[in-house]
């Protein structure tokens, strides 16, 4: 028997339902998807899930097994999250831009006016993009370190709270479009220049093509980040701060994300709004999620009991990316 989290239960559950929901909306939109493009995630994934279950069946170091599954779980999510997102644009629609830029305006932001700012602080400008950068490697640092020093209780958190608010991202994107205010504001060539933004104005261009003409054709080495509001680089730098409490990395991180919301504005081409919501999505899911995994991590068992974020939930099989728990009434 394998054996399995809640916690990796629920997150497996999301990812079946994401990307079951991209597979029907591809076929009902008559998109292309490109699954061997995407054969290389899905198989790296397989080998981590292979490689958690082996060591939970042998029953020997539980802090690789749960690094291995949640590496794999955000491989699986992320992949799968970001198709059903591009299949949710609608062509010609109507996006939020226009009324998150004057909810910006209405609290003293201008997204131009703080571009140029930044963009004279020198050096200061083209690290801020190293910093926006830093986000996927930072969520990968967090499993590691949460993983193999057994923080079993943080790491289920972390990894429920990343998918739980990227699907309420793409569920509040698709009723809701936004792309940011680059869309709209025209940065100078000189200021362009002095930032080197991550996205540029190639990116924006590509942004434009998409609410134009829709998509076509979905492959995983053409994929680019499309939504604004809430911002998901928040989310990500609000998640690695608040789950690295009581860790030596938590100073570290801490600092490097106040850089991060500069770094999101600018180098993102977000609203600053867009960072407000993030921060709200993240406050309202990690809450969430605090209740559903018990504060006390529990020793793996051999005996199906309680459902809760931190038991074990005995299960017939386990096929990636699909996790079938068994239903067990809640005491």
């Amino acid at each position: 028997m394998a054996r399995v989290y809640e916690a990796e239960a629920i997150s497996g559950g999301l990812i079946l339902a994401v990307s079951g929901a991209a597979i029907v909306l591809a076929q009902a939109r008559g998109v292309y998807l490109d699954y061997v493009s995407f054969a290389p995630h899905y198989l790296v994934a397989a080998a981590l899930i292979g490689l958690a279950t082996t060591y939970r069946r042998l029953g020997r170091a539980p802090q690789i097994s749960m690094t291995l599954m949640s590496c794999a779980i955000f491989v699986l999510f992320t992949n799968g999250g970001a198709v059903l997102n591009y299949l949710m644009i609608h062509p010609g629609s109507a996006t939020i831009d226009p009324l998150l830029i004057r909810a910006d305006a209405k609290i003293g932001f201008d997204w131009g006016a703080f571009a140029a700012a930044v963009s004279r602080l020198g050096w200061a400008a083209n690290a801020l993009g190293w910093v926006y950068k830093s986000s996927l490697i930072q969520l990968a640092a967090m499993i590691l370190i949460l993983g193999f020093s057994g923080r079993q209780v943080a790491l289920h958190r972390f990894v429920l709270t990343g998918v739980l608010c990227s699907c309420f991202s793409i569920m509040i994107w698709s009723l809701a479009p936004s792309f940011g205010p680059s869309l709209y504001a025209t940065l100078s060539p000189a200021v362009e220049s002095r930032l080197g933004r991550v996205v540029d104005p190639v990116y924006t261009a590509q942004l434009r093509a998409l609410l134009h003409d829709g998509v076509r054709t979905i492959d995983a080495n053409s994929l680019i980040g499309l939504i604004a509001f809430p911002s998901m680089h928040t989310v990500m730098a609000a998640m690695a701060v608040w789950y690295a409490r009581r860790t030596a990395i938590f100073w570290p991180l801490a600092i490097l994300n106040l850089a991060m919301i500069p770094a999101i504005l600018v180098h993102g081409g977000h609203h600053l709004v867009d960072v407000l919501g993030g921060l709200a999505l993240f406050a309202m899911v990690a809450w969430r999620v605090a209740r559903l995994v018990p504060d006390e991590p529990l020793a793996p068992a051999l005996q199906v009991q309680t459902a809760s974020g931190g038991r074990l939930i005995r299960i017939a099989s386990i096929l990636p990316p699909v996790f079938r728990p068994n239903s067990v009434p809640r005491s």
